[in-house]
């Protein structure tokens, strides 16, 4: 059963109970069913018909009522033996002499896998753009970058520690203090010559400076290889 309700909103207005009814009906099945129209106004007559889709399964016996305040019209569905097995279309009422129509739908019959609503759910994944190969590998050259330099950048300390500690075991070690003497000697000389005016030109001619040269030479490869090795 389905409630109209007309004239309750205001002048010709249409209101229904439900927007859509159902009627399960197998082929060859008849079934009878009453609208209810409920008046709030004025007495008035009330057209009623159906969609084309609707005209061999639906047959309003009073298709025309006047409705002084409520009345119960009998509706005939079916379902021809040769006719679709589900049917939808629509049920409109006319008030106002034609000024004003409404419809609510009506669905005749048993809905088939292709009447039926289907929903395909999406994965919220697929939407994100994937990243290509050359990308990933821009991305893995540039983490190795970074890694070779924070590598340096955590071994630099180090490093400096290890010069500072060998240029301490070199100026502690007995070869520099013999430099240092060899050098004070050597300025010694230098400044008697200067203020004494001593001859000291045997222990700097040709021979003499040769000879000089090979131990100076001899001390400097003392000197490398005594140098600490760095891993």
């Amino acid at each position: 059963m389905q409630q109209v309700h007309i004239n309750r909103l205001g002048v010709n207005s249409i209101e229904f109970e439900s927007i859509t009814v159902e009627l399960p009906l197998s082929q060859g099945e008849e079934r009878s069913f009453e609208l209810v129209i409920i008046n709030y106004g004025a007495p008035t007559h009330v057209n009623l018909s159906v969609s084309d889709s609707l005209h061999e399964n639906i047959t309003i016996l009073e298709d025309n009522p006047y409705v002084r305040h409520e009345e119960y019209i009998p509706i005939i569905a079916r379902i021809p033996y040769a006719g679709r097995f589900y049917t939808r279309g629509q049920l409109f009422v006319t008030v106002g002499y034609g000024s004003k129509k409404a419809g609510f739908d009506l669905n005749i019959g048993l809905p088939g896998p292709d009447d039926a609503s289907f929903t395909v759910d999406v994965d919220s994944s697929l939407s994100v753009p994937r990243k290509s190969s050359s990308g990933v590998r821009k991305d893995t050259r540039k983490e190795v970058r970074k890694d070779n330099r924070e590598s340096w950048s955590a071994q630099l300390p180090d490093i400096s520690l290890q010069l500072i500690r060998s240029v301490f075991e070199i100026t502690s070690s007995r070869s520099v203090y013999l430099v240092a003497a060899f050098v004070f000697l050597m300025a010694v000389v230098i400044v008697a010559m200067i203020l004494l005016s001593i001859d000291f030109e045997p222990f700097f001619g040709f021979y003499p400076s040769v000879l000089y040269s090979i131990l100076l030479t001899f001390l400097m490869a003392y000197l490398l290889i005594r140098l600490p090795i760095f891993k």
